[in-house]
């Protein structure tokens, strides 16, 4: 009778793992066939981006992946949907791996890419946020508060570039702050809100060098803060110098032809290492030359908060570096890239 038991319910059990059958047809449901339609592709993309990594020289099958997600996050009839917030979510989670297994060697620094234009720098003594945004919309982010927290837990510190929603998250920066992390952000951002005192405020008329401590490592980051601009809003340019020396700069989202007479002087200022710089900037050329990076990681394509005539797609992030003389690299989402 026991034998008969357990075999009934191995039986049982094994019905139930069955992995689910998928349809071998979608005649009357459109809206499924796009989603497991574009899982699918997602998926596939991304077996090609491992297959092929970011590089400065990307090659014909690597850029056909990412001109796949291009049409896909260019479909807006996917916003919102299971299949766009798993993939978001699946990337957010390959990065919180990254930085628990894959720690940079002595003088690396590793960039993991999020979402939209943010950022972790890991480097061996620190771990640097830069504008970590959940993506979706306020009522609805698209990656849950635990998968965030993940990668929270391993981060020293937060900077935030300026005040538009798709760069400064309250969520996020009320886990760094509950954790007693800090947080730097340009002056006005939520100083009515209880976050405020928690807050350094960093910027000023000319450049501003600050000496960050960050007691929990022993350590401390030289900060430069350029006093850049998004149209009229204050958008800070950050040029954040490791304990290990390396030197990566963050544009934000600058857009303000005035700033061009300090922007070209930058390189003269601060020897730059790797710059973050979003893929619709201005005088694109003329800004890297004046900054002079040793190496341009891209960032801002296909931010879906955005109408799709500004969701920066990767190829033309390809046709606008085209002439660009220093090296460069486009990620996707959740992919990170070893410097030097």
């Amino acid at each position: 009778m026991k034998k008969f038991t357990f075999v009934l319910l191995f039986a049982v059990a094994s019905a139930f793992a069955q992995p689910e059958k998928l349809p071998m047809d979608y005649w009357g449901k459109t809206d499924a066939m796009l989603q497991d339609q574009a899982a699918l592709l997602f998926e596939q993309a991304h077996t090609v981006l491992d297959k092929y990594p970011p590089s400065a020289d990307a090659g014909d099958e690597r850029k056909l992946a990412l001109f796949a997600m291009d049409a896909l996050l260019h479909d807006a009839r996917l916003d919102a949907t299971r299949a766009m917030t798993n993939y978001v979510e699946r990337r957010f989670r390959h990065v919180a791996d990254k930085l628990e297994t894959e720690k940079p060697g002595e003088g690396e620094i590793r960039v993991h890419k999020l979402y939209n234009h943010g950022y972790v720098i890991a480097t061996p003594s620190v771990a640097i946020g830069v504008d970590i945004f959940r993506g979706g919309r306020r009522a609805a982010p698209a990656v849950g508060d635990d998968i965030v927290r993940s990668i929270v837990d391993q981060c020293d510190i937060l900077f935030i570039t300026h005040a538009h929603g798709d760069h400064a998250d309250k969520a996020v920066t009320r886990m760094f702050c509950d954790q007693g992390k800090t947080v730097v952000a340009p002056p006005g951002l939520w100083e009515a809100d209880d976050l405020s005192p928690k807050i350094t405020y960093l910027r000023g008329e000319e450049t501003v060098t600050e000496v960050i401590r960050i007691p929990s490592k022993n350590t401390e980051l030289t900060t430069r803060v350029f006093p850049g601009h998004q149209n009229r809003l204050p958008n800070n340019l950050y040029a954040i110098t490791t304990p290990e020396g390396v030197t990566v700069m963050h544009t934000g989202d600058q857009y303000n032809g005035d700033d061009m007479k300090w922007i070209t002087r930058v390189g003269d200022e601060v020897g730059v290492d790797v710059l973050l710089v979003h893929c619709w900037m201005p005088e694109l050329e003329k800004s890297i030359e004046g900054i002079k990076p040793k190496l341009v990681i891209t960032g801002h394509e296909n931010e879906l908060g955005h109408g799709i005539d500004h969701r920066e797609p990767y190829w033309l992030t390809f046709r606008r570096f085209a002439d660009i003389r220093v090296p460069w690299v486009v990620l996707a989402w959740g992919e990170s890239f070893l410097y030097p």
